[in-house]
């Protein structure tokens, strides 16, 4: 019963207008950054909720800056602060490039809702496969984000249930009332009911940040898949341009055209694509070794409770895992785009006449053109950034162990 509701849930999600997107942009529908003209009203809203989630980040970093005596204290707020940080980068690349991402998935879902009415056997069963490798992916990322969210929220209840010293400070007044995010009020938020109402803000806040990562995480992933998947059927249309009983120049050269005019479609996506993610990225890269390395930092610090261990271990997988999948998918395209002219030797070109081979070899030169993502314009998102990031992250560990052995 419980498989059934479940399925029946996950088919809702279901667009048939994006066949591959429909989920992602459902979810980012959710949650107000996938804004339509029809609804002003509901865009006006988010927008104001959006503009909130970015004073509440600087209200983060102003608690910051009040915990600096603090070490631990510290240490949490800037891993807090550097998802809020991520977050509002995600959120507004979409409110403020909204055509441009909307642009992006009606070419995308444009493109398979052809390739659906062509009904080409081979394209479609690569269309399935990429598309049940997406659906996964998503479902198993919103479920880590969910994980995550939830572990970031009950963390202080449980250093509050299984503390009874912490319970009996916070009695005598020596200690304070748990917080979910290290931020700043402008009232008692330490007293009630002043902490209820913080607490409800900061609640709502967390799940809005992590929807927010969420849908924008998944919805890259799926359109990088989508690449990967497009440039692999790419390559079987290459394959078959000299597959014909009966030799006709026409046909072949309709071939070789289909196959200039997909290319150039997924060249001048990929571009539009990188536009977009890449900005967004090149903060994540910057912040990610720092991040990885406070969460390592306080994990291993003698002040740190059983909650707080268990918060930085979700944390820091989370923060490994967002990194990886982007850097993954991001080599895969790649790779897949570097041997797509692969295809064009794989056929049998030798059939063709000179003319023809001329423009078999005009393709092949122009299929010789790499897709490669960036965050910024210093790193790409490949293995190698991956391990460098990693490599980073511990350096910055060793550089605090040292400071506090030296304290």
């Amino acid at each position: 019963m419980l498989s059934q509701k479940l399925i029946s849930f996950l088919d809702r999600l279901e667009d048939k207008s994006h066949p591959l997107l429909g989920p992602n942009v459902k979810c980012l529908y959710i949650f107000g950054l996938w804004q339509t003209v029809k609804k002003r009203k509901r865009n006006f809203i988010y927008n104001i909720f959006h503009f909130t989630t970015f004073l509440f980040v600087m209200t983060q970093f102003f608690d910051l800056y009040k915990q600096l005596d603090d070490f631990n204290k510290a240490l949490n707020n800037l891993s807090m602060t550097f998802i809020g940080v991520i977050s509002c980068a995600k959120c507004y690349s979409y409110v403020l490039c909204q055509r441009q991402w909307q642009k992006l998935a009606a070419d995308i879902s444009a493109e398979e809702l052809a390739a659906m009415d062509d009904g080409d056997e081979t394209v479609m069963i690569k269309m399935k496969e990429y598309k049940l490798y997406s659906r996964v992916i998503t479902y198993l990322f919103w479920v880590l984000v969910t994980m995550t969210d939830t572990a970031l929220i009950v963390t202080p209840l449980i250093k509050y249930l299984t503390t009874p010293m912490y319970r009996a400070d916070i009695r005598e007044g020596i200690e304070e009332y748990p917080q979910i995010m290290s931020c700043w009020f402008p009232f008692d938020y330490m007293s009630m009911p002043g902490y209820l109402f913080s607490t409800m803000i900061q609640i709502i806040m967390s799940i809005q940040g992590s929807g927010v990562i969420a849908a924008s995480d998944a919805n890259a992933i799926t359109i990088m898949t989508f690449m990967k998947g497009q440039m692999q059927i790419l390559r079987q249309k290459c394959i078959k341009i000299f597959e014909s009983n009966s030799y006709e120049p026409k046909e072949i050269l309709k071939r070789i055209k289909e196959c200039h005019r997909h290319h150039t479609f997924l060249i001048q996506r990929s571009e539009d694509f990188d536009k977009l993610l890449s900005p967004v990225m090149f903060i994540y890269v910057l912040i990610c070794s720092m991040a990885i390395c406070c969460s390592v930092v306080q994990f291993f610090s003698s002040g740190a409770t059983a909650a707080q261990k268990l918060w930085v271990i979700q944390y820091t997988s989370a923060q490994i895992a967002q990194l990886f999948l982007f850097c993954w998918h991001g080599n895969e395209v790649f790779v897949e785009s570097k041997d797509v002219d692969q295809g064009v030797y794989e056929s049998d070109w030798w059939k063709a006449d000179v003319r023809l081979r001329k423009q078999v070899l005009l393709l092949a030169g122009k299929l010789n053109r790499p897709i490669l993502y960036t965050a910024g314009p210093f790193s790409r998102l490949t293995i190698p950034t991956f391990i460098s990031i990693i490599k980073g992250s511990y350096s910055f560990f060793t550089l605090f162990a040292q400071m506090q052995e030296e304290t």
